[in-house]
């Protein structure tokens, strides 16, 4: 429960991400009455204020705290989740977009979402003139399969080869497959 509740308030980054996917897989998680929490974070989903109340009941005194800008541990924790979320679900978005979907002003936006860039924890870049997040993604799944699309060429170009080159042992060697 304690690791769980430790987890939700760290700071959003890859260290919190492999902490929420260990305790989301542990059976013993899913018992606990902030599991509901936990999913989301580790889904990256959005969590609004309203569905923290009860989450806020298991903190102890010292996790209420007020850090620098006046909202508390776990407000704070869950704007830098949103905003991360929000990076997977736009491209862009205006400060005042943000504002509204982390339920917070519009500056205070940017200044979070200029912080989690600035420390890596987030890839994007702002437009100030503009006032819009360029949410980065990385992309993957596209080098993935542009390296597998390669691979796939190469091996066409050997067997190109290999028939123009040594017909009859190809064909042997296709019957063999074929019969195995």
């Amino acid at each position: 429960k304690n690791a769980t509740i430790c987890t939700i308030l760290a700071a959003a980054g890859q260290q919190r991400s492999r902490m929420l996917a260990t305790l989301y897989k542990d059976e013993r998680c899913q018992q606990l009455s902030c599991f509901n929490i936990l999913e989301k974070m580790y889904l990256d989903r959005l969590i609004k204020r309203t569905e923290l109340t009860e989450f806020e009941t298991l903190l102890q005194a010292h996790q209420k705290a007020l850090t620098a800008d006046g909202s508390t541990i776990l407000e704070h924790a869950v704007i830098e989740h949103n905003l991360l979320a929000a990076s997977k679900l736009y491209n862009n978005i205006t400060f005042e977009g943000l504002g509204a979907l982390l339920e917070i002003a519009p500056n205070k936006a940017e200044r979070i979402a200029s912080r989690m860039i600035t420390e890596e924890r987030m890839t994007g870049h702002i437009d100030q003139i503009d006032s819009v997040v360029h949410f980065e993604t990385r992309q993957m799944l596209d080098t993935w399969d542009k390296q597998i699309q390669s691979l796939c060429f190469q091996v066409n170009s050997v067997i190109d080869k290999i028939t123009t080159k040594e017909p009859e042992w190809l064909n042997k060697t296709m019957e063999a497959q074929m019969v195995s």
